[in-house]
This record gives C-alpha cells, structure tokens and sequence, in this order.
C-alpha cells in the first residue's frame, strides 16, 4: 500500500464509486444504492484497486472522514481518538487511562451515548454492505481470473474484519451480505451468532485458500494491504474469541508452520522497522497522513527522557493518554520490554518528573525510534495491529485450556526469552491461565487487545470496578447498539442484554 493505496491519500479521496445510502435507512445499514454495473466498471484491475480503496478507508491512522451516504463525519477505526474501535478496545481496561471521556471511564455508557461521531464503529456496518456489493461485482465481472481472485480475496478478509470488529464491540449484528436485498429498504432482524460468526469464517477460508493472493506484503511496494497472513491472524482472533481452542490451535500452528514471520531479536526493534519479519499487518502511516498518537502520551512540560537507552527529546504533547502504575508494576525486574516505557522525564523548566513527583502514570511510547520520523504532533510511524508474538501467546493459551501448559510453554517462552525474563514452568493449568494474561498484556500493551482478552478472561468487569468503575456490570461486556438504530428499527433490531 506503500505503493497504489497509499499514493491516492485515500482517507479523503472517499469516492466510493457512486455508492449512495438514503439517510433513513443509512444509520442501520440496510439500503446500499450504487449506479456501477459488470457493464460500467470492475473491467480492470485499476476498477477493481479502486473498490478497495474505499473499503481499506475504515482501516486508517487519519482522524476519518464524512460518510458520503449520510454526511456524517465520523472517526475511522484504527488511530489515536477516543473515539475508536482501538482507543475504546485500551480505555475501557486497566492498561490505558485517559479521563476526556468520563462515560468511558466510569462505564456509565448507554444506548444514546453513542450517537452521531460517537458512533463510528457502529457505523462500520454500512461498509459490510459495500464490501458486499465490490465482492458482487468482482465475482461477476469479465477479468481474468488470476486478477479476480486475488482483489476477490482482499475484498473478503475486509468484510470479514469489519464483520469481526463490529462482533467484537456489538455482537451479532444484521450486516448485508447477500447482494440481491441490497437495494431493499426492509430492515431486517440481527442475525444469529453461528450464522453471523460462519460468514466471518468462510470469508477467511476462502481468501486463504486462494493461490492468487500472496502470503504477506512485508518489505514489498504493497505492503498494507491484506494478506493470507492477516486472514490466518483474524480466524485465529475469532476461535479465540468464541473459545474454540482446537480450532485456535490449528490455525495458529498453521502460520508457525508456514515460517513467513518470526520473532526479531530485539522488542524495541519491531516498533521501528517498518515492514519487518515479525509483523503481521500494520497501518501504514506517512508525511500525509501521520501517526498521533504518541502527542497524546507527552506531558505538557515534557522536555527530555530515556526509553531504554533512547533519548527522547521534543515539546510537550497533549497529555491524553497514560498506562497506570499498576499496570505498568506488572513488569517483571530486567524486563526489556519496558525499554519502550518512559517512567521519568525532565521538564522544560528542569525538574525531573516521576512516579513521585507528578507522572500519574508512565509514558507506554512503545515506538521509541521517533527521530526522524517528524516533529510532532504526528510522526511517520505505521501502527502495527497484529504480530507473530501475539500468535505464539495464543496457542500457548489454546493447548493450555485444551490438555494444560505442558506443551504450552515451548511458546510463551520464546517471547519471554526476547523480554529477557525467566522461563515458565511447573504451573498448574489454573495458573497459566492468570500468568498468560498479564503476560499478553506486557508483550502487547498499547496494540489493542487488552479488552478482548479480559473479557475472554472473565475479568474485564472485575478490573474495571477495582479501579473505580463501580457501575460495571456484566452489560458492558458489549457496547449497546446505538438508540437511533433501536428506534429506526421499530422493534425489528434487538438491543444488547442490559441496555
């Protein structure tokens, strides 16, 4: 994407090809309008880059943009707003605090907390509708087969991500995907969970089983676009998910199989090479359109500080966001992990800032190599979503919860062996289990898995009310569907339990 995506700036060079949704009928996803024909496009393979263009728009670091079917602007999933999908996913749980938004915070969201902007994830459901539509073209359009297949394939691993970011946050959901009821303006009832979840999974198997598309883009002109390397990370996501750790194992055996990615020596080194071996997908972020993230770690009178051996010298930033003592004490002693981790800074007027003396938390930059990379507030830095590390910790969890950690520990040891802590051993299946989550949240802080493995755990209430969210409950294992949907609906939508 380096190469054909990212050139458009695509973020805002939405044109998505003449789609046009009735404001009526658009908050729930359910009438996709569109003028393009086999006969008038989807002749080429620049027709088909094109499609894809707008489909990858809900996986940018930009800010968003205005949904041309409703005129709504609205964040896009994967950058440093409060808003998103992958803020949302750290926010609501004990790695990242940050107090701009006190329903977050305090887990006293309802169903109209989450209207108009606040509800661009929801909204990702009308992009399962145009993902169906590009499939339905593609499938029936003229172009040869060795080029139809693969954009086929990119075109299903997207709609199957969006299908499993909005199972994640919402459940089930009444996503369009059969073309012939997308001119329909009959809204239609959620869909069952083995239905909705079997479309996310058939989806990925047909991308993976398809010669056409390659194993990975890393070190390529395209990387940034799906591969069947993602397509393996999200079927593994989903088995995780739903608990089906035989099918976790599986699948996540299958990619250590493969050998296409592999552990980099050095922690830190993964979050400042672009394109390296042990990635999975990252968002690619340029000059046009940096990363901000790390502008919303940086105190205001930041000055200078060490990640590790780094010295970090620039501005202060805005302060946003910052990982709690507590969690960051969940590192072990000689972690090199928290050489990513800023625990102490010099201020612009000398002082030096710590834990004791006005840091409320640590400073989780994670990238640390930003020199070179702009001045801030954005940096050129591509934001990784998922790794090989995070495969190896899940099917060490798999064969745990399966047979215990006997034969587990071959895999978390490698990652603990980079971090430079000691081996695992010895531990009883209860055991692993506790051990496997703190230690996903040492080896993936800041990449937004947090709130999928502690609801996995059973512990993503339980942390929220120690830290003082004492209106958790077990309703906000999901995020309510949004009231307008409810009420556009007329019965026909079912809320989540609780709401």
């Amino acid at each position: 994407m380096r190469g054909k995506l990212k050139k458009i700036r695509f973020f805002h060079y939405l044109l998505f090809l003449s789609f046009a949704i009735t404001s009526c009928e658009a908050d729930l996803g359910s009438k996709v309008f569109s003028d393009l024909t086999p006969e008038n496009f989807f002749q080429t393979e620049n027709d088909f880059n094109a499609a894809l263009v707008a489909l990858y728009s809900s996986f940018s670091i930009d800010w968003g943009g205005e949904d041309p079917g409703i005129g709504i602007w609205y964040t896009y999933l994967y950058n440093a707003n409060n808003r998103t999908y992958l803020l949302r996913s750290e926010l609501t749980t004990d790695e990242l605090w940050n107090d701009w938004d006190s329903n977050i915070l305090n887990f006293t969201w309802e169903p109209a907390t989450f209207s108009g902007t606040g509800a661009s994830t929801y909204s990702r459901i009308r992009y399962v509708a145009r993902a169906t539509d590009v499939i339905d073209k593609i499938e029936n359009s003229s172009v040869d087969d060795l080029i139809k297949n693969r954009y086929l394939a990119e075109a299903k691993i997207l709609r199957a991500w969006l299908m499993y970011i909005l199972y994640d946050f919402f459940g089930p959901i009444n996503v369009k995907i059969d073309p012939t009821t997308l001119g329909d303006i009959a809204i239609t009832p959620r869909l069952g969970d083995e239905q909705y979840t079997g479309i996310i999974e058939k989806d990925l198997l047909d991308a993976i089983s398809t010669d056409e598309l390659p194993e990975k883009y890393n070190g390529t002109a395209d990387w940034g676009r799906v591969s069947k390397g993602l397509a393996r990370t999200l079927l593994l996501k989903l088995y995780m998910h739903q608990k089906q750790w035989e099918k976790a194992e599986r699948i996540g055996k299958d990619i250590i199989d493969l050998g296409s990615y592999m552990l980099l020596e050095n922690y830190e080194d993964v979050f400042n090479e672009a394109g390296n071996s042990e990635l999975i997908y990252a968002i690619v972020s340029n000059e046009a359109v940096p990363n901000f993230y790390m502008q919303h770690l940086f105190p205001g009178n930041y000055a200078k500080g060490f990640a590790g051996s780094k010295s970090i010298e620039r501005g202060g930033g805005w302060y946003g966001y910052s990982m709690p003592w507590e969690f960051y004490d969940k590192f072990e002693d000689g972690d090199l992990r928290t050489n990513t981790i800023i625990t102490e800074f010099e201020s612009s007027g000398g002082d030096i800032v710590d834990r004791d003396n006005g840091l409320r938390g640590a400073i989780p930059l994670k990238y640390s190599s930003i020199e070179g990379k702009g001045s801030g507030p954005g940096y050129s830095i591509d934001w990784i979503i998922y790794r090989y590390a995070d495969v190896l910790l899940s099917v060490a969890e798999a064969i745990n919860e399966q047979r215990g950690p006997s034969d587990a520990y071959q895999y978390v040891n490698q990652v603990r062996d980079r971090a430079g802590v000691p081996q695992w051993g010895n531990m009883t299946l209860e055991e692993f289990r506790d051990a496997i989550l703190d230690e996903r949240g040492r080896e993936l802080f800041s990449e937004g898995h947090r709130r999928q493995d502690l609801v996995r755990h059973g512990k993503f209430i339980e942390k929220a009310i120690e830290r003082g969210a004492t209106s958790a409950s077990s309703k906000h294992l999901l995020f309510p569907i949004p009231a307008e949907v409810i009420l556009e609906g007329d019965g026909i939508i079912e809320q989540n339990p609780g709401y």
